[in-house]
Protein backbone atom coordinates (compact mmCIF):
# COMPACT_ATOMS: atom_id res chain seq x y z
CA UNK A 1 0.00 0.00 0.00
CA UNK A 2 1.21 3.84 -1.06
CA UNK A 3 2.62 5.66 1.58
CA UNK A 4 -0.45 8.27 2.31
CA UNK A 5 0.55 12.25 0.68
CA UNK A 6 -0.01 15.78 1.52
CA UNK A 7 -3.12 17.25 0.17
CA UNK A 8 -2.37 18.16 -2.98
CA UNK A 9 -0.13 15.49 -3.84
CA UNK A 10 -1.59 12.17 -5.34
CA UNK A 11 0.34 8.77 -7.10
CA UNK A 12 0.59 8.61 -10.73
CA UNK A 13 2.40 6.27 -13.27
CA UNK A 14 5.28 7.47 -14.12
CA UNK A 15 4.34 6.31 -17.64
CA UNK A 16 1.40 8.78 -16.79
CA UNK A 17 3.25 11.63 -16.44
CA UNK A 18 5.72 11.08 -19.26
CA UNK A 19 7.19 9.52 -22.42
CA UNK A 20 9.28 5.87 -22.09
CA UNK A 21 11.55 5.83 -24.88
CA UNK A 22 9.81 8.59 -27.34
CA UNK A 23 10.00 7.93 -31.10
CA UNK A 24 12.20 9.84 -32.99
CA UNK A 25 11.71 11.51 -36.28
CA UNK A 26 15.30 11.62 -38.10
CA UNK A 27 13.18 12.82 -41.47
CA UNK A 28 12.78 16.06 -40.10
CA UNK A 29 17.02 16.52 -39.05
CA UNK A 30 19.56 16.40 -41.92
CA UNK A 31 22.32 13.29 -42.12
CA UNK A 32 24.82 15.73 -41.54
CA UNK A 33 23.30 17.77 -38.44
CA UNK A 34 25.88 17.43 -35.92
CA UNK A 35 24.24 15.45 -32.70
CA UNK A 36 25.80 14.94 -29.03
CA UNK A 37 26.92 10.92 -28.21
CA UNK A 38 26.39 9.84 -25.32
CA UNK A 39 28.12 6.43 -24.56
CA UNK A 40 27.65 5.16 -21.06
CA UNK A 41 31.01 6.18 -19.24
CA UNK A 42 29.96 9.83 -20.42
CA UNK A 43 27.68 9.76 -17.17
CA UNK A 44 28.44 10.15 -13.53
CA UNK A 45 27.17 7.65 -11.03
CA UNK A 46 24.54 9.03 -8.79
CA UNK A 47 25.60 12.78 -9.75
CA UNK A 48 23.78 13.37 -12.96
CA UNK A 49 26.99 15.02 -14.31
CA UNK A 50 27.04 14.34 -18.23
CA UNK A 51 30.07 14.93 -20.37
CA UNK A 52 28.48 16.28 -24.06
CA UNK A 53 31.79 16.62 -25.40
CA UNK A 54 31.30 13.92 -27.96
CA UNK A 55 29.71 14.54 -31.47
CA UNK A 56 29.14 12.97 -34.57
CA UNK A 57 26.74 13.54 -37.37
CA UNK A 58 23.18 12.30 -37.13
CA UNK A 59 23.96 9.64 -40.59
CA UNK A 60 26.79 8.00 -38.19
CA UNK A 61 24.38 7.49 -35.04
CA UNK A 62 20.83 7.59 -36.23
CA UNK A 63 20.94 3.61 -36.18
CA UNK A 64 21.49 1.08 -33.74
CA UNK A 65 21.54 4.18 -30.73
CA UNK A 66 19.01 5.69 -28.37
CA UNK A 67 17.77 9.44 -29.26
CA UNK A 68 16.98 12.03 -27.28
CA UNK A 69 16.25 15.77 -26.62
CA UNK A 70 17.37 18.66 -24.86
CA UNK A 71 16.21 18.15 -20.82
CA UNK A 72 15.07 14.44 -21.39
CA UNK A 73 16.32 12.22 -18.47
CA UNK A 74 18.15 8.90 -19.38
CA UNK A 75 17.96 6.03 -17.07
CA UNK A 76 20.40 3.25 -17.30
CA UNK A 77 18.60 -0.58 -18.15
CA UNK A 78 21.50 -2.28 -17.70
CA UNK A 79 23.35 -4.67 -14.44
CA UNK A 80 25.66 -3.10 -12.76
CA UNK A 81 25.29 0.61 -14.54
CA UNK A 82 21.96 0.88 -13.10
CA UNK A 83 22.47 -0.69 -9.63
CA UNK A 84 25.37 2.25 -9.58
CA UNK A 85 23.16 5.12 -10.20
CA UNK A 86 23.88 5.78 -13.61
CA UNK A 87 20.98 8.66 -14.96
CA UNK A 88 21.05 11.78 -15.71
CA UNK A 89 19.29 15.00 -17.10
CA UNK A 90 20.74 16.01 -20.69
CA UNK A 91 21.59 19.05 -21.03
CA UNK A 92 23.83 21.36 -23.64
CA UNK A 93 23.04 18.88 -26.53
CA UNK A 94 24.62 19.85 -30.01
CA UNK A 95 21.13 21.12 -31.94
CA UNK A 96 19.62 19.95 -28.63
CA UNK A 97 19.84 16.82 -30.26
CA UNK A 98 21.56 13.67 -28.68
CA UNK A 99 22.31 9.82 -29.16
CA UNK A 100 23.03 7.61 -26.47
CA UNK A 101 23.80 4.09 -25.69
CA UNK A 102 20.92 1.51 -26.26
CA UNK A 103 21.63 0.63 -22.84
CA UNK A 104 19.69 3.87 -21.71
CA UNK A 105 16.55 4.18 -21.39
CA UNK A 106 14.93 7.44 -22.41
CA UNK A 107 12.18 9.64 -20.07
CA UNK A 108 10.42 12.95 -21.54
CA UNK A 109 8.37 14.55 -18.96
CA UNK A 110 5.29 16.29 -19.70
CA UNK A 111 4.52 19.94 -18.50
CA UNK A 112 3.30 19.47 -14.81
CA UNK A 113 6.72 17.06 -14.12
CA UNK A 114 9.91 18.49 -13.21
CA UNK A 115 12.77 16.49 -14.72
CA UNK A 116 15.11 17.37 -11.86
CA UNK A 117 12.42 16.34 -9.05
CA UNK A 118 11.94 12.48 -10.76
CA UNK A 119 15.85 12.35 -11.40
CA UNK A 120 16.55 12.60 -7.61
CA UNK A 121 13.66 9.84 -6.86
CA UNK A 122 14.66 7.52 -9.70
CA UNK A 123 18.04 7.16 -8.14
CA UNK A 124 17.13 6.85 -4.92
CA UNK A 125 18.76 3.30 -3.37
CA UNK A 126 15.33 1.91 -2.84
CA UNK A 127 13.72 2.48 -5.90
CA UNK A 128 17.66 1.53 -7.64
CA UNK A 129 16.91 -1.50 -5.36
CA UNK A 130 13.16 -2.29 -6.55
CA UNK A 131 14.32 -1.87 -9.89
CA UNK A 132 17.09 -4.62 -9.51
CA UNK A 133 14.57 -7.01 -8.26
CA UNK A 134 12.64 -6.23 -11.37
CA UNK A 135 15.17 -6.76 -14.31
CA UNK A 136 15.02 -9.35 -16.66
CA UNK A 137 17.57 -11.43 -18.71
CA UNK A 138 20.58 -13.79 -17.72
CA UNK A 139 23.11 -12.87 -15.53
CA UNK A 140 25.65 -10.05 -16.19
CA UNK A 141 23.05 -9.63 -18.89
CA UNK A 142 20.04 -8.24 -16.60
CA UNK A 143 18.35 -5.16 -17.67
CA UNK A 144 15.11 -2.88 -16.37
CA UNK A 145 11.92 -3.34 -18.90
CA UNK A 146 10.78 -0.26 -19.98
CA UNK A 147 7.26 -1.59 -18.76
CA UNK A 148 8.87 -1.75 -15.44
CA UNK A 149 9.36 2.23 -15.64
CA UNK A 150 6.22 2.75 -17.36
CA UNK A 151 4.50 1.02 -14.05
CA UNK A 152 6.28 2.79 -11.36
CA UNK A 153 4.29 4.23 -8.80
CA UNK A 154 5.39 7.92 -8.27
CA UNK A 155 4.56 10.62 -6.21
CA UNK A 156 3.30 14.25 -8.38
CA UNK A 157 3.04 17.13 -6.25
CA UNK A 158 2.25 19.93 -7.81
CA UNK A 159 4.79 21.80 -9.88
CA UNK A 160 5.90 24.63 -7.27
CA UNK A 161 6.61 22.05 -4.95
CA UNK A 162 8.19 20.01 -6.74
CA UNK A 163 11.28 22.99 -7.51
CA UNK A 164 11.42 23.64 -3.93
CA UNK A 165 11.99 20.20 -3.22
CA UNK A 166 14.81 19.55 -5.76
CA UNK A 167 16.16 23.69 -4.63
CA UNK A 168 16.98 21.54 -1.30
CA UNK A 169 18.08 18.72 -2.51
CA UNK A 170 20.51 20.64 -4.71
CA UNK A 171 22.05 22.08 -1.55
CA UNK A 172 22.61 18.71 0.02
CA UNK A 173 24.23 17.27 -2.72
CA UNK A 174 26.69 20.19 -2.89
CA UNK A 175 27.96 18.32 0.79
CA UNK A 176 27.82 15.20 -0.59
CA UNK A 177 29.97 16.27 -4.06
CA UNK A 178 32.60 18.04 -1.45
CA UNK A 179 33.09 14.72 0.29
CA UNK A 180 33.82 13.05 -3.11
CA UNK A 181 36.57 15.48 -4.29
CA UNK A 182 38.18 14.86 -0.74
CA UNK A 183 37.99 11.35 -1.74
CA UNK A 184 39.56 11.57 -5.13
CA UNK A 185 42.04 14.03 -3.54
CA UNK A 186 43.32 11.20 -1.60
CA UNK A 187 43.38 8.43 -4.46
CA UNK A 188 45.25 10.95 -6.70
CA UNK A 189 47.94 11.15 -4.03
CA UNK A 190 48.58 7.11 -4.30
CA UNK A 191 48.70 7.28 -8.15
CA UNK A 192 51.34 10.25 -7.95
CA UNK A 193 53.14 8.34 -5.50
CA UNK A 194 52.99 5.36 -8.02
CA UNK A 195 54.12 6.81 -10.57
CA UNK A 196 57.34 8.47 -8.83
CA UNK A 197 58.50 5.49 -7.80
CA UNK A 198 57.55 2.94 -10.80
CA UNK A 199 57.19 5.40 -13.63
CA UNK A 200 54.69 4.60 -16.52
CA UNK A 201 54.03 0.89 -16.35
CA UNK A 202 52.00 1.13 -20.00
CA UNK A 203 55.26 2.69 -21.43
CA UNK A 204 57.83 0.46 -18.49
CA UNK A 205 59.93 3.90 -19.00
CA UNK A 206 62.18 2.21 -16.02
CA UNK A 207 62.14 -1.04 -17.87
CA UNK A 208 61.36 -3.07 -15.31
CA UNK A 209 61.03 -6.96 -15.87
CA UNK A 210 57.74 -8.06 -17.95
CA UNK A 211 55.70 -10.87 -17.24
CA UNK A 212 52.83 -12.19 -18.38
CA UNK A 213 50.04 -12.41 -15.95
CA UNK A 214 49.49 -15.93 -15.92
CA UNK A 215 53.27 -16.26 -14.54
CA UNK A 216 52.66 -14.23 -11.39
CA UNK A 217 49.86 -15.57 -9.89
CA UNK A 218 46.49 -18.55 -10.08
CA UNK A 219 43.51 -17.41 -12.22
CA UNK A 220 39.82 -18.55 -11.74
CA UNK A 221 36.78 -17.39 -11.62
CA UNK A 222 33.40 -17.51 -9.81
CA UNK A 223 29.99 -19.05 -10.40
CA UNK A 224 26.07 -18.61 -9.99
CA UNK A 225 24.02 -21.22 -8.13
CA UNK A 226 20.91 -21.94 -9.91
CA UNK A 227 18.54 -19.54 -9.40
CA UNK A 228 15.45 -22.10 -9.59
CA UNK A 229 16.74 -22.64 -5.83
CA UNK A 230 16.03 -19.69 -4.12
CA UNK A 231 16.87 -20.90 -0.69
CA UNK A 232 20.49 -21.27 -2.35
CA UNK A 233 20.60 -17.51 -1.76
CA UNK A 234 19.92 -17.31 2.07
CA UNK A 235 23.28 -18.12 2.93
CA UNK A 236 26.06 -16.75 4.97
CA UNK A 237 29.01 -16.92 2.06
CA UNK A 238 29.51 -13.68 0.80
CA UNK A 239 28.97 -13.95 -3.26
CA UNK A 240 30.18 -10.56 -5.34
CA UNK A 241 29.21 -9.87 -8.83
CA UNK A 242 31.27 -7.46 -10.73
CA UNK A 243 29.46 -4.53 -10.31
CA UNK A 244 30.13 -4.26 -6.44
CA UNK A 245 34.24 -4.42 -7.07
CA UNK A 246 33.97 -0.25 -6.29
CA UNK A 247 36.72 0.00 -3.32
CA UNK A 248 40.12 -1.25 -2.62
CA UNK A 249 38.52 -3.66 -0.57
CA UNK A 250 35.21 -5.47 -0.45
CA UNK A 251 33.44 -6.37 2.21
CA UNK A 252 29.61 -7.26 2.73
CA UNK A 253 28.10 -8.25 -0.57
CA UNK A 254 24.04 -7.59 -1.94
CA UNK A 255 23.66 -11.66 -1.88
CA UNK A 256 25.20 -14.13 0.58
CA UNK A 257 24.81 -18.07 -0.70
CA UNK A 258 24.73 -21.64 1.71
CA UNK A 259 27.48 -23.83 1.41
CA UNK A 260 25.07 -26.63 -0.81
CA UNK A 261 25.17 -23.83 -3.16
CA UNK A 262 28.63 -23.94 -3.43
CA UNK A 263 29.04 -27.19 -3.65
CA UNK A 264 26.02 -27.54 -6.23
CA UNK A 265 27.79 -24.52 -9.04
CA UNK A 266 30.78 -23.80 -10.59
CA UNK A 267 31.55 -20.91 -7.92
CA UNK A 268 34.16 -20.90 -5.47
CA UNK A 269 35.41 -20.25 -2.10
CA UNK A 270 37.79 -17.76 -2.50
CA UNK A 271 40.58 -17.15 0.60
CA UNK A 272 40.75 -13.46 1.47
CA UNK A 273 43.48 -11.96 -0.32
CA UNK A 274 42.04 -12.65 -3.23
CA UNK A 275 41.76 -10.19 -6.35
CA UNK A 276 38.41 -10.09 -7.72
CA UNK A 277 38.55 -8.13 -11.33
CA UNK A 278 35.44 -7.86 -13.55
CA UNK A 279 35.74 -8.85 -17.21
CA UNK A 280 32.29 -7.90 -18.94
CA UNK A 281 31.29 -4.89 -20.47
CA UNK A 282 31.14 -1.75 -18.56
CA UNK A 283 32.60 -3.66 -15.42
CA UNK A 284 35.70 -4.52 -16.89
CA UNK A 285 38.78 -3.94 -14.47
CA UNK A 286 36.49 -3.18 -11.69
CA UNK A 287 38.61 -4.01 -8.98
CA UNK A 288 38.64 -5.06 -5.62
CA UNK A 289 40.64 -7.43 -2.91
CA UNK A 290 38.69 -9.76 -0.57
CA UNK A 291 38.88 -8.48 2.96
CA UNK A 292 37.10 -12.09 4.34
CA UNK A 293 36.61 -15.54 2.45
CA UNK A 294 33.98 -15.14 -0.29
CA UNK A 295 32.68 -16.34 -3.93
CA UNK A 296 31.52 -14.50 -7.11
CA UNK A 297 29.78 -15.13 -10.06
CA UNK A 298 31.31 -16.06 -13.14
CA UNK A 299 32.03 -12.31 -14.51
CA UNK A 300 34.61 -11.96 -12.14
CA UNK A 301 38.01 -13.62 -12.57
CA UNK A 302 40.17 -14.30 -9.34
CA UNK A 303 43.86 -13.74 -8.83
CA UNK A 304 46.28 -14.86 -6.23
CA UNK A 305 49.72 -13.17 -6.72
CA UNK A 306 52.24 -15.64 -6.55
CA UNK A 307 53.80 -13.41 -2.88
CA UNK A 308 57.13 -13.95 -3.90
CA UNK A 309 56.87 -11.94 -7.20
CA UNK A 310 54.42 -9.38 -6.78
CA UNK A 311 52.61 -7.87 -3.77
CA UNK A 312 48.41 -7.78 -3.81
CA UNK A 313 48.12 -4.05 -3.43
CA UNK A 314 51.31 -2.98 -5.49
CA UNK A 315 49.17 -5.36 -8.53
CA UNK A 316 46.03 -3.53 -7.61
CA UNK A 317 47.41 -0.06 -8.43
CA UNK A 318 49.58 -1.58 -11.14
CA UNK A 319 46.40 -2.60 -13.19
CA UNK A 320 44.64 0.74 -12.04
CA UNK A 321 47.03 2.24 -14.40
CA UNK A 322 46.95 -0.12 -16.68
CA UNK A 323 43.49 -0.39 -17.20
CA UNK A 324 43.18 1.90 -20.50
CA UNK A 325 45.38 -0.42 -22.06
CA UNK A 326 44.01 -3.80 -20.85
CA UNK A 327 40.27 -2.44 -21.96
CA UNK A 328 41.65 -1.91 -25.50
CA UNK A 329 42.25 -5.99 -25.90
CA UNK A 330 38.13 -5.99 -25.34
CA UNK A 331 36.23 -8.34 -27.79
CA UNK A 332 32.86 -7.97 -28.82
CA UNK A 333 30.29 -5.89 -31.03
CA UNK A 334 27.51 -4.50 -28.99
CA UNK A 335 29.24 -5.74 -25.67
CA UNK A 336 32.80 -5.80 -25.08
CA UNK A 337 34.08 -8.21 -22.95
CA UNK A 338 37.36 -9.76 -21.53
CA UNK A 339 38.10 -13.35 -20.92
CA UNK A 340 40.74 -15.23 -18.22
CA UNK A 341 42.54 -16.60 -21.58
CA UNK A 342 42.65 -12.62 -22.63
CA UNK A 343 44.21 -11.42 -19.25
CA UNK A 344 46.10 -14.16 -18.64
CA UNK A 345 48.66 -13.07 -21.75
CA UNK A 346 48.86 -9.44 -20.68
CA UNK A 347 52.12 -8.57 -20.20
CA UNK A 348 53.09 -6.28 -16.61
CA UNK A 349 56.23 -4.56 -15.52
CA UNK A 350 57.43 -6.31 -12.26
CA UNK A 351 59.82 -4.26 -10.10
CA UNK A 352 61.63 -5.95 -7.01
CA UNK A 353 59.25 -7.32 -4.89
CA UNK A 354 60.51 -5.20 -2.24
CA UNK A 355 60.16 -1.81 -3.80
CA UNK A 356 56.89 -3.17 -3.86
CA UNK A 357 56.37 -3.80 -0.22
CA UNK A 358 57.75 -0.18 0.25
CA UNK A 359 54.87 1.34 -1.57
CA UNK A 360 52.34 -1.04 -0.38
CA UNK A 361 53.38 0.01 3.64
CA UNK A 362 52.65 3.64 2.18
CA UNK A 363 49.05 2.71 0.40
CA UNK A 364 48.08 1.00 4.28
CA UNK A 365 49.12 4.61 5.92
CA UNK A 366 46.50 6.03 3.72
CA UNK A 367 44.36 3.66 3.51
CA UNK A 368 43.91 4.60 7.34
CA UNK A 369 42.74 8.00 6.16
CA UNK A 370 40.76 6.76 3.52
CA UNK A 371 38.85 4.70 6.21
CA UNK A 372 37.93 7.79 8.05
CA UNK A 373 36.95 9.25 4.76
CA UNK A 374 34.68 6.27 3.72
CA UNK A 375 33.04 6.73 7.31
CA UNK A 376 32.12 10.60 6.87
CA UNK A 377 31.15 9.94 3.31
CA UNK A 378 28.70 6.67 4.54
CA UNK A 379 27.20 9.16 7.04
CA UNK A 380 26.82 11.91 4.22
CA UNK A 381 24.88 9.58 1.93
CA UNK A 382 22.88 8.39 5.03
CA UNK A 383 21.61 11.59 5.32
CA UNK A 384 21.18 12.46 2.09
CA UNK A 385 18.97 9.36 1.63
CA UNK A 386 17.24 9.79 4.62
CA UNK A 387 16.31 13.76 3.21
CA UNK A 388 15.01 12.16 0.39
CA UNK A 389 12.47 9.55 1.73
CA UNK A 390 11.13 12.87 3.75
CA UNK A 391 11.04 14.90 0.48
CA UNK A 392 9.64 12.58 -1.40
CA UNK A 393 6.50 11.57 1.08
CA UNK A 394 5.71 15.28 1.83
CA UNK A 395 7.82 15.43 5.33
CA UNK A 396 10.39 18.14 4.07
CA UNK A 397 7.99 20.44 1.89
CA UNK A 398 4.13 20.12 1.34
Amino acid sequence: MENKLPEGWEWKKLGEIAEINPKFDKKSVSESTEVTFLPMKCIEELTGNVDTSITKSLEEVSKGYTPLIENDLIYAKITPCMENGKAAIATGLKNNLGFASTEFHVIRFKKNAYNKFFFFYLIQKRIREHAAMNMTGSAGQKRVPATFLKNLLVPLPPLETQQKIVSILEKAEETRKLRAQADELTQKLLQSVFLEMFGDPVKNSREWKLHKLGEIGNWTSGGTPSRSMPEYFHGEIPWFTAGELNDSYVYGSKEKITKEALNSSSAKLFPAGTMLIGMYDTAAFKMGILKNPASSNQACAAFSPKVEVINTLFALYLFKEMKDSFLSQRRGIRQKNLSQSIIKKFEVPVPPIELQKQFADMVQKIDQIKESQKQSSLETNNLFDALMQKAFTGKLVS
